[in-house]
């Protein structure tokens, strides 16, 4: 299990700080300064005994004791859990590495040298430390330009760059409407694209995808089912129109009642763009010809999030709000297997209504998910917008909330217990594993850092 132990930053680490720092004084010399060389003998075994400390979060040192691990810390890997940790040095029985980020419930610690590896008996006890702080936005529900400190955001949905580039779609109530950048390191939010009125609007944008790999951004129109834009940073992401090529019969096929688009997402296992359509149908499209093919019919309802699992890309996820039909498939959390889009599509969390619920995720119940996004070890976070809360189900198939009281709305930075959320909306996961969350209801850019 991949339950996280989320702390008030500070209560534990001032609980075993000290002891820590006496133990490395007293012990990184004699870690660090041998100059013998003394190489691993493959032909015996590794040995281990203890590690301290047995507890911490990421980035905690550890000294992990043993024999014949040889001096060669370029040589020695070791794992807490699957994760890999750094290795600083060894002097041949004692190895001084730093814990990972997030490896998991009570890590089993394992040392490998080349064919040779050795398991600790005892667990490593590992603390996440979770903080939620406010990048931009004063509860203005409105859209200006601006630093950071002086900009009013309003927005629902969220992706990220490799740069770092925080891209927003947002809409207000006197028909606003548009597509933003927020960088927090130039400290700037800027338009890409706003519409004043409605009678302005060009493109109608919900979810936003990045190829982290180009950097183009694309948006989907959500009410006419052809039509795309993109946003390529080599053009400082000018937008323009791209318009999918469906066969006659495919796109005949959309129920034009129900061809609202309100997602498109980029996938690494073919380097196509997918999207959804409110009658069910699951679109495929080539990111340069906009070739289109309809691959997949499933169940009707409104979707409000959608995202790529980047370990195993060809799952496409997305959420089902309470009109979806047949009723088994309200308020869930879907997956279709790219591979198999005929008879690869399945619900992931315990069927029926609204609630709250943590746990395996088919017990884990929500109350109208919104946005979904994954880090890189294939950790979702989705934004709970009914309980006012962000959960995260783990690669490991365990829900649990990360940060706000669940059932409880209002407006407070802090750590996981004490923050608030109102009605989030959307999120994004950077390359360092941060979370940004589009908190709607207070009319903020909120930032959630977990280690």
């Amino acid at each position: 299990m991949n339950t996280l132990k989320l702390l008030q930053p500070g209560i534990m680490w001032q609980i075993v700080s000290m002891s820590m720092i006496l133990f490395f004084l007293s012990c990184k010399d004699e870690t660090t300064s041998s100059s013998v060389e003394v190489p691993h003998d493959p032909s015996k075994p590794i040995e281990v005994t203890t590690f301290s400390p047995t507890v911490g979060g990421a980035k905690s040192k550890i000294l992990l004791n043993g024999e014949n691990f040889g001096t060669d810390a370029s040589q020695i890997e070791v794992y807490f859990n699957n994760k890999k940790a750094a290795v600083v040095s060894s002097s041949g029985n004692r190895i001084y590495a730093i814990v990972p980020r997030l490896p998991g419930d009570n890590p089993v610690v394992k040392v490998v040298i080349g064919e040779n590896s050795a398991t600790y008996n005892e667990t490593f006890l590992y603390v996440a430390q979770a903080q939620v702080t406010t990048v931009t936005g004063n509860g203005t529900k409105a859209f200006l330009e601006g630093p950071l400190d002086q900009a009013n955001v309003y927005g629902k949905y969220l992706d990220l760059d490799a740069e770092g580039n925080l891209f927003m779609s947002w809409r207000d109530g006197d028909g606003g409407w548009g597509v933003a950048r927020i960088s927090e390191k130039e400290n700037i939010v800027t338009a890409l694209y706003q519409a004043l009125t409605t009678a302005e609007r060009v493109l109608y944008a919900n979810g936003l995808t990045v190829d982290r790999a180009t950097g183009i951004l694309t948006a989907s129109h959500e009410s006419v089912p052809e039509v795309f834009f993109s946003f390529d940073p080599r053009e400082a992401w000018n937008p323009r129109q791209r318009n999918a090529k469906f066969s006659p019969s495919d796109y005949a096929s959309i129920v034009w009642n129900d061809r609202y688009s309100n997602f498109v997402t980029f996938s690494a296992y073919d380097n196509h763009l997918y999207t959804r359509f409110r009658d069910g149908k699951i679109a495929r499209i080539h990111p340069d010809t906009y070739e289109a093919t309809i691959i997949h019919q499933g169940p009707y309802g409104s979707q409000y999030g959608q995202g790529i699992n980047p370990l195993k890309p060809w799952e496409l996820y997305m959420t089902l709000h309470s009109n979806a039909s047949p009723v088994e498939f309200r308020q869930g959390i879907m997956m279709l297997d790219l591979r198999d889009p005929d008879s690869g599509f399945k619900r992931l969390n315990a069927p029926g209504g609204s609630g709250f619920r943590d746990g395996p995720v088919e017990d884990a119940v929500f109350n109208y998910p919104k946005d979904i996004k994954f880090d890189n070890d294939g950790n979702m976070f989705i934004a709970d917008y009914g309980n006012h809360c962000i959960r995260m189900l783990s690669a490991d198939g365990i829900v649990t909330t990360v940060a706000g009281q669940p059932g409880t709305a209002g407006y407070k930075d802090g750590g996981p217990i004490e923050s608030l959320f109102r009605n989030p909306w959307g999120v994004a996961v950077n390359e360092q594993g941060e979370i940004y969350i589009a908190d709607w209801g207070n009319a903020r850019i909120r930032k959630l850092v977990i280690e």
